[in-house]
C-alpha cells in the first residue's frame, strides 16, 4: 500500500498570514509543529487546514485543487486582458464577462472548501482511495477538548463506519466498545475459540499498558464490573476513579486516543498503523510539563502512520519529536530538528522568555495563596495538587529564582502539615 501524507503547507492569505509555503517532505510522512506567540496565527492556519481536508469526504480533493488552479489561469487571463485596455473592444469585453462568470460560478465551489490554505498531498487520487476504502483516516482536535463518554447500560452492538467525517466523534462510544469487548471474549470462550479470547486478552494488554505510560504509573490496572458494566482506573496508594472522572489533562490525551481507536477499528489488521492526518490545536493544553514533553512521542508511536499538523506554546513539545518541522509564524522561521536543543534555549529562541516566567510566576502566586489557606475545599484540593505536580517539574535553569520561590513554598505547606 502507497504511503500518503502532505508534502508541504502552502498559506496563500489567513488573516495576516501571505504567500507562506511551509515544506514538509517529499519522499517521507514528517510532522508539523507550528509555534509563535497568541494572536500569530495558529489556530486559524489549523482551521483553514481542516476546512481544506473536508474536500476527502465527498472526494472532491482533486477537483477543488484543479478549480483553484483555473480560477488564477482565468483571473490572470482577466487582468491582462484589462492591461490591454480590451474593455473598449466589444469581443473582448464579451469574453471578460464569460470569465467572470466562470469565476463566479467555480468561486461558490471552492469556498465551501478553500479558506486561504492547500494542504498538498503526495497522491490525492490514492488518498481519496484510501479513504473511500477506510485505509486512510483525519481529524482535528481544538484546544478545549474534554473526554466525554456515553455509559453503558448493557452489550450493545456499535455499528463502526468505513470512514468518518471530520466532525465526527467516535470516542464518545470508547466505554461501550470495551464492554462488548469484554462480552465478545465470554462469548468465544464458552465457544472454545481460544484465537479470538488470545486477540481480545492481548488487546486490553496493549491498552492498559498504553494507560500505564499515559499515567506514568506502572501500577495501574483497568478493572471491569460486569453487574454494571462500567470500568475503573486503578492505582496503587489513590482512589480508584472512572473515565468520565478524569482530570483534564488526561481527558484531553483520551479524547484523542479514543477517538483515532474507533476511527480505525473497522480496518485495522494490527495494532492502529492506518494512515491518515490529524490536526491538534495546542496541543499541550491541560498537559503539565513531563506530559508535554511526552504527548508527541507517545501519540507517534501509538499511531505510527498518522502525520500530525499541531500548534503549541510549549518548548517542551517542540524538541520532544526528531521527525517533525517546526514553523514559527510570528517569525516566519522554518527549523527542521529542535530536539537536540536544551529548554532553556528554545525558551529564549523562540518564545517571550519575560512572558514564559510570567505564566510560570502567576502560577506559583497561586499556589502560595492555596497553601496559606486553611479552609480549602476539595476542588482548591485537587487544584494545589495539580499546580504542584506542575510546578515540581520546572527545570531549574529556566527560571532559577521561581524554582527556589517554590522550594520555599514546599518547605512552608511541609511545616504546616507537620505543625
Amino acid at each position: 500500500m502507497a504511503d500518503v501524507f502532505i508534502t508541504e503547507l502552502k498559506i496563500n492569505k489567513v488573516r495576516h498570514l501571505e504567500n507562506i509555503t511551509i515544506p514538509l517532505a517529499a519522499d517521507e510522512r514528517k510532522h508539523l509543529i507550528l509555534t509563535g506567540k497568541n494572536g500569530s496565527g495558529k489556530t486559524s492556519v489549523l482551521l483553514a487546514a481542516k476546512n481544506y481536508l473536508r474536500a476527502i469526504e465527498s472526494s472532491q480533493l482533486k477537483f477543488l485543487q484543479k478549480l483553484i488552479q483555473e480560477i488564477e489561469s482565468i483571473k490572470n487571463l482577466y487582468k491582462n486582458s484589462l492591461a490591454k485596455g480590451a474593455d473598449n473592444n466589444l469581443k473582448a469585453s464579451e469574453q471578460n464577462a464569460k470569465r467572470e462568470k466562470r469565476i463566479n460560478s467555480r468561486q461558490k465551489i471552492i469556498d465551501q472548501f478553500y479558506k486561504g490554505i492547500i494542504p498538498e498531498f503526495n497522491s490525492i487520487p490514492v488518498t481519496e482511495q484510501l479513504y473511500t476504502k477506510g485505509d486512510f483516516i483525519y481529524g482535528a482536535f481544538d484546544a478545549e477538548r474534554i473526554s466525554s463518554f456515553s455509559s453503558p447500560e448493557g452489550i450493545k452492538k456499535i455499528e463502526l463506519k468505513d470512514n468518518y467525517g471530520i466532525d465526527e466523534h467516535p470516542g464518545s462510544h470508547f466505554l461501550q466498545y470495551l464492554v462488548n469487548l469484554k462480552a465478545d471474549r465470554s462469548f468465544a470462550r464458552d465457544d472454545n475459540d481460544m484465537e479470538t479470547v488470545d486477540k481480545i486478552t492481548r488487546w486490553f494488554d496493549f491498552f492498559e499498558n498504553s494507560l500505564k505510560k499515559i499515567f506514568e504509573d506502572d501500577t495501574l490496572r483497568l478493572e471491569f464490573d460486569r453487574k454494571n458494566y462500567t470500568f475503573s482506573i486503578l492505582r496503587q496508594g489513590r482512589e480508584k476513579f472512572d473515565f468520565n472522572t478524569l482530570s483534564d489533562g488526561y481527558s484531553a490525551i483520551l479524547n484523542i486516543v479514543t477517538d483515532l481507536i474507533l476511527r480505525m477499528e473497522k480496518h485495522r489488521v494490527k495494532n492502529y498503523d492506518i494512515q491518515g492526518v490529524v490536526l491538534i490545536d495546542e496541543i499541550e493544553a491541560h498537559l503539565h510539563i513531563e506530559l508535554q514533553k511526552k504527548i508527541l512521542p507517545f501519540l507517534t508511536e501509538f499511531f505510527p502512520k498518522i502525520q500530525f499538523i499541531v500548534s503549541t506554546h510549549s518548548p517542551f513539545v517542540l524538541n520532544s519529536v526528531d521527525n517533525a518541522v517546526i514553523y514559527d509564524l510570528e517569525n516566519r522561521l522554518l527549523v527542521t530538528d529542535l530536539s537536540g536543543y536544551s529548554y532553556e534555549g528554545i525558551v529564549e529562541s523562540y518564545f517571550d522568555a519575560d512572558s514564559y516566567s510570567e505564566k510560570i510566576k502567576s502560577k506559583i502566586q497561586a499556589y502560595e495563596a492555596l497553601v496559606n489557606k486553611s479552609d480549602r475545599s476539595e476542588s482548591e484540593e485537587e487544584q494545589m495538587m495539580s499546580l504542584r505536580m506542575y510546578l515540581k517539574e520546572i527545570p531549574a535553569k529556566l527560571s532559577k529564582e521561581l524554582v527556589a520561590k517554590f522550594h520555599q513554598i514546599e518547605l512552608s505547606r511541609i511545616g504546616k502539615k507537620n505543625g
